[in-house]
């Protein structure tokens, strides 16, 4: 266990939640030597026989025990376990000598901070005599600001290196194994979540998991076996595959294996107890994870995984092997990663901290639409517009409004607003007039005509900059053309104090208010006026400059104003089924300031394409997109302009397709063509480790044959599924209360109550609460929510994408709520969100896709 230490740190500061930033050492001649180490390339004065153990006096027998030899002890043969407890102890040691020196250099810093922020005007020379005083003044201040930024980044740096090592002392690495080299004696290698090197900075005691030479660990069984480096492939032989489990700085198991990631250490972690936030993966990571995470070749990688097969697990080891790999150019900014929705961000949002990264940056698509449309209308999001269509479902409105929505995220929509675009090179863009007070400055057509002055070779981007500095340039003439109007005489009057004083300084600076001057109140009357005139059409010009008199709305509306218009930009030349409806919806809701979710990332490509994309961003180098199938063909195209030189992992399961505006998208097709073949990699993961087997054979059958035919379960081994059938919404209540209570009685911390729309969650969280006591703790979580609570989470069925619980419990399952063919793949999505336990009710008669659902065997 760690020592008491006498330290000015507080215990505020120093919380038994470690949650790290980052595993680079402090010590830059250190973190050289580490990355040259990692990187393997100055290996060959550390390859000699167990080189962690030389350290110690241990040297490798030819057997699988150890001999050592120290302080002239006789040699003699330790077990496995005794060998590892003993190498355990010494590399805790080494960590509480380093954190006992981070601890004293972190009291030093933080007592440095506090001093420089108590005496900071103290030290600062502050003089306004003249203007050379106050230059002094000024840079008095910025150096001793910049002694202070300079003291807490220091500080910041030595907080993350205490962090790290207190995350270290409790679990300092999972797995060893002993490689040799051809030509080259064995050498004993550790791997664990960070680097672990000695203060000479030679020796190694842990190997990152990211290291070149770890990607043995995962990638190869005991026998012939090779890695790359960025020098070239390293061959040799992998002798020995060991794996840990430690805990509390505590050896509790070891296995040898013979896999490359053994079914012992599996099971032993999958078997665990869920918690609200995902947890890191390095320790299990299999082969085809880490094929996935180390790919550096392809631009475009798009997993298809079965649910609970570590999809985004292995995106987000992704992430901090590309943190890692390229640590000298790559930073946290500039990497995005796209979630389904706020509650699924809180819940990975722990990972890349402990894996010691800082967050890349997250957002949902939601969040993008809001901050382009959100202040001009109000915009339907993907959840309500889900919701809508429930409700709507079988009637011809909801008949219509679906075949709206598939359409509009099509390919074949995408290509036909990339006509549009064509032709509006010519004529058609449509411009919102600058008027003010009556007045126009400037009309619609006078901007058309200058728009299209400009040769269309140009682009929109360039064609839309000349037209905005015309403006810019009109409004200023208009401005001076003012001055002599009585408005602009009332607004001067009715300057407050302030405007005035600063109009003085003004005056006086250009040589005014001196014994010669005789013009002095005439030339601040003139400035008050300009300014006053200026002020007023303040809101223009910064309209102007946002490039708001360009009306992507009144030009989108345009292609379903003219029949004959669509059809010539159609790729086919016809238009879609309700073509008519989906015109007169249009014209409704924008004539009620709203946007349809199925309009707006069109609207949005349309109000940036007429800008030349002005706001992509460039500087993002990767972007993840978590639930891909979710998102329509036309989303992943603009995704694509937004983010023009982002290499791209997309993950996804198309058997959890459950959107409209993605369920007949034909799997991935609409992210595959977004690059050339030969950039592209797809990956398939398998195996469902999430559930135990019985779970995952449940859920199977839930699916078609062939979408089912490819998922294995994990062998690990649990209750059955259980289904119910219940007669009316009270017992239902009743039954679920009973459940409730027994699966917090045995133990498991998060208990999902699933039902299939917001309303059925609201009901079911009231009748929970009535029958469950006050300590049983009954969250229900919205579209708005950003962290899932411990305890009893009650959840539309959308929401639950991607987050699993201890039981699932399926609130009502019956061919009422899932009969439509759509429903088919919600109710798999449903199902597999449990870890352990699932437990399905069926109001009335179950759900056709459910299994064996001829057969409740508890008919209550």
């Amino acid at each position: 266990m760690l020592h008491k230490r006498s330290s000015p740190l507080s215990q505020a500061e120093f919380s038994p939640i470690y949650v790290y930033a980052r595993t680079r050492l402090c010590e830059p001649a250190a973190e050289w030597r580490c990355n040259r180490r990692d990187n393997l390339v100055v290996r060959r004065n550390m390859r000699r026989a167990g080189a962690a153990y030389c350290s110690a006096g241990f040297t490798r027998d030819t057997t699988r025990g150890m001999r050592f030899r120290k302080r002239g002890l006789v040699n003699m043969t330790i077990s496995p376990r005794e060998e590892e407890e003993k190498r355990l102890t010494e590399v805790l040691d080494v960590v509480e000598r380093r954190l006992d020196k981070e601890l004293e250099v972190l009291g030093e810093r933080r007592g440095d901070v506090v001093d420089i922020r108590r005496e900071f005007w103290d030290d600062v020379r502050i003089s306004f005599a003249d203007a050379t005083e106050m230059g002094e003044t000024w840079t008095s201040i910025m150096q001793q600001k910049e002694l202070l930024l300079e003291r807490e980044r220091t500080h910041r740096l030595a907080f993350e290196s205490v962090e790290r090592l207190a995350k270290m002392h409790d679990n300092p690495y999972f797995a060893r194994i002993d490689f040799a080299e051809e030509g080259r004696d064995t050498e004993t290698i550790y791997i664990g979540r960070a680097s672990l090197v000695g203060e000479d900075g030679e020796t190694f005691y842990v190997y990152d998991w990211r290291a070149p030479v770890s990607s043995l660990f995962y990638d190869h069984e005991p026998g012939p076996a090779a890695y790359e480096t960025p020098e070239g492939e390293i061959r040799g032989e992998l002798e020995l595959k060991r794996q840990f489990v430690i805990r509390a700085g505590r050896l509790k198991h070891v296995f040898d294996t013979d896999e490359t990631v053994g079914d012992d250490i599996l099971q032993a972690v999958l078997s665990e107890k869920s918690d609200t936030s995902m947890k890191s993966i390095v320790a299990t990571i299999q082969k085809e994870q880490n094929r996935i995470i180390r790919d550096e070749k392809h631009r475009l990688l798009v997993v298809q995984g079965a649910a609970g097969s570590g999809k985004t697990s292995a995106a987000l080891q992704r992430v901090a092997y590309l943190l890692y790999r390229y640590r000298d150019s790559l930073t946290p900014d500039q990497i995005v990663l796209f979630s389904p929705n706020p509650v699924f961000k809180g819940y990975i949002s722990r990972v890349l901290p402990e894996l010691g990264e800082a967050n890349m940056r997250q957002m949902t698509f939601r969040e993008l639409i809001e901050a382009r449309l959100g202040r001009r209308f109000q915009v339907e999001d993907l959840f309500s517009q889900t919701e809508v269509l429930s409700a709507s479902e079988g009637t011809p409105e909801g008949e219509a409004r679906e075949r709206s929505v598939r359409y509009k995220g099509s390919d074949h929509f995408f290509q036909t607003v990339e006509r549009y675009f064509k032709r509006l090179e010519s004529g058609g863009v449509r411009f919102r007039p600058l008027r003010f007070r009556g007045d126009t400055i400037a009309s619609a057509d006078e901007m058309a005509a200058k728009f299209y002055s400009v040769p269309a070779s140009e682009g929109f981007g360039y064609r839309a900059g000349q037209l905005r500095k015309w403006l810019i340039e009109r409004l200023a003439s208009w401005v001076d053309a003012q001055m002599d109007e009585s408005w602009v005489e009332e607004a001067a009057e009715l300057a407050d104090e302030e405007e005035i004083q600063r109009a003085y300084v003004e005056i006086r600076r250009r040589g005014g208010f001196h014994e010669d001057a005789f013009d002095d109140e005439d030339r601040m009357t003139q400035l008050l006026m300009r300014r006053a005139a200026e002020s007023a059409v303040e809101p223009l010009r910064k309209a102007v400059k946002a490039y708001r008199f360009l009306d992507p709305v009144a030009t989108y509306l345009e292609l379903f104003r003219s029949r004959s218009l669509f059809a010539s930009c159609s790729p086919d030349g016809k238009l879609p089924e309700g073509w008519e409806w989906m015109a007169s919806r249009l014209e409704e809701t924008l004539d009620r300031k709203t946007i349809d979710h199925e309009d707006a990332t069109p609207l949005m490509y349309i109000m940036e394409g007429l800008e030349g994309f002005r706001k992509v961003e460039g500087e993002i180098r990767h972007l993840f997109v978590d639930e891909a199938q979710d998102y329509s063909p036309f989303q992943a195209a603009y995704l694509r302009r937004r983010f023009p030189r982002a290499r791209m992992t997309v993950l996804g399961d198309f058997n959890q397709a459950i959107y409209a505006q993605s369920q007949e998208t034909g799997g991935f097709g609409g992210w595959i063509r977004l690059m050339p073949e030969e950039d592209t990699a797809v990956w398939r993961l398998t195996t469902s480790y999430r559930s135990t087997k019985q779970i995952v054979e449940f859920s199977k059958k839930i699916l078609r044959p062939e979408e089912a035919a490819d998922i294995r379960p994990f062998e690990r081994e649990g209750e059955e599924p259980k289904l119910v059938l219940v007669r009316d919404g009270a017992k239902l209540a009743d039954l679920v209360s009973v459940e409730i209570r027994r699966l917090l009685d045995v133990g498991y911390g998060t208990i999902g109550v699933i039902a299939k729309s917001a309303k059925e969650c609201g009901n079911a969280a009231a009748l929970l609460k009535e029958r469950l006591p006050d300590e049983v703790p009954i969250t229900y979580v919205t579209g708005s929510s950003a962290l899932l609570p411990r305890g009893v989470s009650v959840l539309p069925s959308y929401l639950a994408k991607g987050i699993e619980f201890d039981a699932v419990v399926v609130w009502d399952a019956s061919a009422a709520r899932y009969g439509e063919d759509r429903d088919r793949k919600l109710m798999y999505t449903v199902c597999t969100r449990a870890l352990h336990v699932l437990l399905v009710y069926s109001l009335g008669e179950p759900s056709k896709w459910l299994p064996d659902s001829h057969s409740f065997a508890n008919v209550r």
